[in-house]
This record gives C-alpha cells, sequence and structure tokens, in this order.
C-alpha cells in the first residue's frame, strides 16, 4: 500500500506537478540540460511509485493519459507549417522505416534467445506490432492472433509497460553518451533556440493574456470533441489520435488568423505531457522483471537494446541525425503522443510534427506486421 492512496486525487496531482517543477528546475544546471527534464522527471515518477510513496495505479493516472496528452496534441501542432516541416524534416520517415525494420530484426532475435513457451510466437506478435503501433495495435493483434489466456495476457501488457519505460531510459539517455554525439551528431541537440525578432514581439505581447491560454484550451477540446465524434464512425484503430492530428494540422495550416487569437499553447502542452512521463514513471512496477512477466521482460529488453544499437549504428553510417533518430525511434516503439512529449521535453518543435505524422503510420502498419511475425515463428 503506498503512503499516498490512489483515491486521492488532489494531493496526487500535488505530487505528479511537483515532480514536473523538479524536472524544470533541474534543467537550470549543466547536468540537468545533459539529463533532460523528461528523463529526471520520468526516473523521479518510477523511483517514488516503486518506493510506495505514490500507487502505481490511479484515477488521476488515467485522466491524465486519456485526457490531457488528447488535449496537448493540438496544442503542441497549432503552429505546425506543414512546408516548412518537409523542407526541414523530410529525412524523419526513412529514419522511422529504418526503426519499424529494427524493431522487427530485435523481435525475432530476441524469440530466439528467449523462450517464452508454447505462446511464444503470438506474444511476439502482440508486443512487435505494440513497439511499432500503440496499445490499440495490442489489442487488434491480441484478438487476430487469439492470445486468449488471460495469465499470458496480463503478463505480457505488465511487461509491454515496463519494457517501454526501460526503452523510454535508454533512449533519452544517448545524447548524454559523448561517444554517441560525437558519430551521430545533431542539428537540435545541445543547440540554444535562437529567437528572432517576431517570435520576441510575440513573447513581451503574450504576457498576462489570459484569454489567449484559455482560446488555445478552448480550441485544442474542440478538436478533441471533433475528432472523438469522426473516430467514433471509423472502424480502425487509433483513429481517434490520427483524426485530432490531421485536424490539428488543417488548423494549423488554413486558420492562421485563429490563431492570432491563442497564446501559450506551446507551453501548456509541454506541460501536460510532462504530467504524462510522470505517470508513465509511476505506473512501472521494478517487481515485473522478477515476476511472471520476467521472461517477456528480457524478450523486450533484447528487442530495445538491437533497436537501438542498429538504430545508432546506422545513423553513423548514414549521417543521419541523432534527434531525428530519437524523435523516430519513440513514435515507433511508443507512439505519435509519446514523441511528440519527447520532442516538445527536448524543445526541438520543428519534429513534434514529423514524429506525429510516421507515428500515425506506425497505427497504420502494425496490426498487420505482427499478425505476419507471429504467422512466420509458428
Amino acid at each position: 500500500m503506498s503512503l499516498i492512496q490512489a483515491d486521492n486525487s488532489m494531493l496526487l496531482l500535488g505530487v505528479v506537478l511537483v515532480v514536473v517543477a523538479f524536472g524544470y528546475w533541474c534543467e537550470q544546471f549543466s547536468w540537468g540540460k545533459k539529463v533532460s527534464s523528461p528523463l529526471i522527471i520520468l526516473m523521479l515518477g518510477l523511483v517514488l511509485g516503486n518506493i510506495n510513496v505514490i500507487p502505481q495505479t490511479a484515477l488521476l493516472y488515467d485522466v491524465i493519459q486519456s485526457l490531457l496528452v488528447p488535449i496537448a496534441i493540438p496544442l503542441l501542432l497549432l503552429r505546425a507549417d506543414l512546408i516548412k516541416v518537409w523542407q526541414e524534416s523530410g529525412s524523419m520517415l526513412i529514419a522511422f522505416g529504418l526503426a519499424t525494420l529494427f524493431t522487427v530484426c530485435g523481435a525475432f532475435l530476441g524469440a530466439y534467445l528467449v523462450d517464452m513457451g508454447e505462446l511464444e510466437a503470438q506474444i511476439v506478435g502482440v508486443l512487435t506490432s505494440s513497439y511499432i503501433g500503440g496499445s490499440s495495435n495490442f489489442v487488434a493483434t491480441a484478438e487476430a492472433v487469439d492470445l486468449a489466456d488471460s495469465s499470458i495476457y496480463l503478463s505480457t501488457l505488465a511487461a509491454d509497460a515496463m519494457g517501454a519505460t526501460v526503452f523510454l531510459i535508454l533512449l533519452m539517455s544517448l545524447p548524454a553518451v559523448a561517444f554517441i554525439r560525437k558519430k551521430v551528431p545533431s542539428a537540435y541537440i545541445g543547440k540554444q533556440h535562437t529567437i528572432s525578432n517576431a517570435e520576441l514581439q510575440t513573447m513581451s505581447q503574450q504576457t498576462a493574456s489570459m484569454p489567449g491560454v484559455v482560446n488555445g484550451l478552448a480550441l485544442s477540446v474542440i478538436i478533441c470533441v471533433l475528432g472523438s465524434a469522426i473516430a467514433s464512425v471509423i472502424p480502425l484503430s487509433g483513429s481517434f489520435i490520427v483524426c485530432i492530428t490531421l485536424l490539428s494540422l488543417l488548423v494549423a495550416n488554413f486558420a492562421k488568423k485563429l490563431l492570432d487569437k491563442v497564446q501559450f499553447d506551446f507551453e501548456l502542452g509541454t506541460i501536460f505531457m510532462y504530467c504524462f512521463f510522470a505517470t508513465i514513471g509511476a505506473g512501472a512496477n521494478v517487481s515485473n522483471l522478477i515476476g511472471p512477466a520476467m521472461l517477456i521482460v528480457l524478450f523486450l529488453i533484447v528487442l530495445v537494446l538491437v533497436h537501438l544499437v542498429l538504430l545508432v549504428l546506422f545513423g553513423a553510417l548514414f549521417k543521419l541525425d541523432l534527434a531525428e533518430l530519437m524523435i523516430a525511434s519513440s513514435a515507433c516503439i511508443l507512439g505519435p503522443a509519446a514523441a511528440a512529449a519527447l520532442a516538445a521535453g527536448q524543445g526541438w518543435r520543428n519534429l513534434i510534427t514529423p514524429g506525429m505524422l510516421v507515428g500515425v503510420l506506425g497505427y497504420a502498419i502494425a496490426t498487420l506486421i505482427g499478425i505476419s511475425i507471429t504467422q512466420v515463428l509458428s
């Protein structure tokens, strides 16, 4: 039992916000900038959850992940100029293709090295689809390959969450490794964002403009409501994220005058995503490493290590940008929302939209890949 109970949502929210504030505070130091706020927040959430200061499951976490994250997505995309995105980050699709390929390679090697029993083919297929798409692909593939054993299903789900946390920690640690920074340089990492005169004027006009903040929130919620309505008539996994992404991009590119009334949208979206990182860390149960899901976690560790090692090697070989590789990797393994959160947290604004778009592509292809892998291994 945790010190703070799961039903004490107000106190729990206070802890989450303090964790986020601590992550921001750490960035004033050189070590904090190297480690990055998202990783600090994730790790602190992981520690607090596993020493039972805060619960590992709570209604508040569900609210943040199901409500704040969707609202954050339009907030992060409202300044996305698609022409500029294509000009500056068209290589993201190549990086995502490599990330997907290396996930499949990691899955096959993991299946070869780790014996997960009679249902291994189904488990590998389901987890591979989850690590190319998202949780909706997990469910769809599990149903398609008949992974019906409840204990195995729950163990696989628990391992999925733990593996994702391990991956995120490793991924966000890459820029801190000098050898990797040297071999796979980046135009984004370590660069200070230069503020143009136009941006400076906009920032000066934004001070104490509460209507601008409320307008941004209202617009984001409206986009989510419309996206939910459209997604309800589209029988495809992940259609909600797809819809709000497309609607946000439509507003960003064809309703720019409307956005003149919106302020602090990116900053607010980033705060929401930081709260998401805190709940992800809190929900990762380290005891799964020694429980019934241990073998599945070992498989996933092999998968993500192969994925990351090959991605870094190919990045060094073909002179790809490390930041783009990281966002493509996050979009592949964790999905578009996490890719947007990582890009926002690192201050890589130009990579948010490409990360979202390739993450949506992952939703489209993941289930088919997962089913195919199950058939190959059967």
